[in-house]
């Protein structure tokens, strides 16, 4: 923290000036700390920061007292305290109006453009150093973006979000921010776009997030199996081998770059040779993964070629298109 006169002083012609301290507020780091002038259960009393460690703080700037969209952001915000507090999270709103002035509007009825009885803290500003460490003062104009920053129980930055002057914040979006990394915190899962309480996560590594991306649909999805045989047991799998007929088992999983890279190849050869089933391979699905293992499958993609009943040839793994051609030239 800095002493008042950091920030206000005289320069050699005796012109008074103002230097801001430069922004500090960053994601992963710890929110910058301020102890300030506020008005709290009808009264001019003094907040820190600090004093809500071991909560969630939803802290959130306007520009300014007796305004227009300020009131509307700050009521929505204050009458859903309660769904807050359930979630541990202290909600603190912050302007650079004086407590008096805060006091004031807490005193005008909502009917007239006020605020009424407030559950939550009205942070008084007025030197405008806590908005500009959090990065968010305009200093030509000398008020504050609509910025909104939410600090975890440890004092570090989780998430930021910066709206210009006419735009409102929503308070549904907030408390589901607060949801998901409450979530991440506990389940070390990731959550998608969208995500609310009680839908689908995602563990962040290769394999298990098939969990999640198998459930979603491509738009070129048909594309992606035009001209092959989609096999998703061992039983059709072995059907189709005990058919006799020229079978090409493509063994590939939807993460696999080269998979995804081939895959038009393997597309061009089954166009080519009608005669010939290409059979495509998940290994995701749980029986077609202990097919890669009876195959003795150690990378993808990896293609193995059968004829007569049984399996022919040597398998030809990862993308090795010439390989692959020629393998198939041999099957027919």
């Amino acid at each position: 923290d800095h002493d008042h006169d950091d920030y206000f002083g005289e320069d050699d012609e005796d012109d008074a000036f103002i230097q801001y301290p430069a922004p500090t507020a960053r994601v992963q780091h710890k929110a910058p700390l301020f102890t300030a002038p506020a008005v709290h259960h009808e009264e001019i009393t003094e907040i820190s920061l600090d004093q809500y460690r071991g909560k969630y703080v939803v802290l959130f700037f306007y520009p300014k007292d007796f305004t227009y969209v300020c009131p509307t952001e700050i009521i929505a915000f204050n009458d859903r305290a309660g769904e807050f507090e359930e979630l541990n999270t202290q909600l603190v709103a912050v302007s650079v109006d004086s407590a008096e002035s805060h006091l004031a509007w807490t005193r005008l009825p909502r009917s007239r453009g006020g605020l009424g009885r407030m559950r939550i803290p009205l942070v008084s500003d007025l030197t405008k150093i806590i908005s500009a460490k959090y990065g968010v003062l305009l200093e030509d104009a000398g008020i504050a973006l609509r910025g909104l920053f939410i600090i975890d129980p440890e004092g570090v930055l989780q998430q930021v979000t910066v709206n210009n002057l006419p735009i409102g914040r929503s308070v549904d979006e907030t408390l589901r921010l607060i949801q998901a990394l409450q979530f991440h915190a506990e389940h070390g899962e990731v959550c998608p776009a969208n995500w609310k309480p009680g839908e689908k996560t995602i563990q962040s590594n290769p394999k298990d997030s098939q969990k999640y991306f198998s459930t979603l649909k491509d738009e070129d999805e048909a594309d992606s199996t035009e001209g092959l045989t989609v096999v998703k047991t061992k039983k059709d799998f072995q059907s189709l081998v005990a058919s006799g007929k020229p079978v090409v088992a493509d063994f590939m999983a939807p993460w696999c770059g080269k998979c995804a890279q081939i895959l038009p190849f393997v597309q061009e050869l089954a166009a080519k040779h009608p005669d010939v089933t290409f059979a495509k391979l998940d290994v995701t699905e749980s029986e077609i993964d202990e097919l890669k293992d009876d195959y003795k499958v150690d990378a993808l993609p990896s293609f193995h070629f059968f004829k007569g009943g049984k399996e022919v040839g040597s398998p030809v793994a990862g993308y090795k298109k010439s390989l692959l051609k020629d393998a198939v030239q041999k099957l027919v």
